[in-house]
């Protein structure tokens, strides 16, 4: 299977604090992979390292056989301009926790925003993709409402669609129901388990222990900077080995 994502000796600190203390994991080409464990425990920080949203202080970070975020010359690394970084982040699409989607503009001009401006493709043709999108996500009939008028669940999905409109060849998932109330969150996860059988590359920061096992390959369960354990999701979820991932599932179970 083709590495897609390759990340090897990732370290990163804020100030004294090292939050990540030398990630590997790699993800193939199809896979859904979950990171999964308490909160500070790095997952979102790696997650931003991948779109290259912090700079790393260590390691490396390889997309689709390209080194993210920096380049080397002479035998030595630099980092990339802002406009090569926006480049390569086309490859790689990202749902946040928040929406933040742009308030003014309708869930169908929030979807065509980026290849429109950003990739200067004609407008028309955007149009009617984005369409395609927000039917794909349940939302064809609300184009034309803007964020304020959709609910949390509605919003979260137009920004998936969003994401999808650059068509990326891997989709980043920082807690996307966490800020959702509790009857919203299987809409989402419903697009979200689409994707996958649909053959989308994602990896998904979650406290939904159900749909891990249900949609991802692969777990890896993080804990202060670290990957504990990673395995196969339907065997790591039922009998983890380690006692610190015991102890996490059995209060999140």
């Amino acid at each position: 299977m083709n590495e897609l994502l390759v990340a090897r000796g990732v370290r990163k600190s804020f100030g004294k604090v090292e939050v990540l203390k030398g990630i590997d994991l790699t993800v193939h080409a199809g896979q859904v992979v979950c990171l999964l464990g308490p909160s500070g425990s790095g997952k979102s920080t790696f997650l931003r390292c991948v779109n290259h949203l912090e700079r790393l202080d260590a390691g490396e970070i390889w997309v689709d056989g390209h080194l993210v975020g920096y380049r080397r010359s002479g035998g030595r690394k630099y980092e990339m301009r802002p406009r090569e970084v926006a480049d390569q982040r086309r490859d790689i699409g990202m749902v946040f926790q928040r929406f933040n989607l742009f308030p003014h503009r309708t869930a169908l001009e929030n979807v065509m925003e980026a290849p429109t401006y950003v990739l200067g493709r004609p407008r028309e043709a955007v149009r009617q993709e984005a369409l395609d999108l927000l039917r794909r996500v349940g939302l064809e009939e609300r184009a034309g409402h803007r964020p304020g008028q959709l609910s949390g669940g509605q919003q979260q999905r137009v920004a998936i669609a969003r994401a999808l409109a650059m068509k990326p060849k891997l989709m980043l998932f920082d807690e996307p129901t966490s800020a959702l109330d509790p009857e919203l969150v299987g809409e989402v996860l419903d697009v979200m388990k689409d994707l996958a059988a649909a053959g989308m590359t994602m990896v998904v920061v979650t406290h939904e222990i159900g749909f891990a096992r249900e949609v991802a390959d692969h777990v890896v369960f993080m804990d202060d900077g670290l990957v504990v354990e990673a395995g196969p999701a339907a065997e790591l979820i039922a009998r983890p080995r380690h006692e610190r991932t015991r102890a996490f599932l059995a209060k999140v179970l």
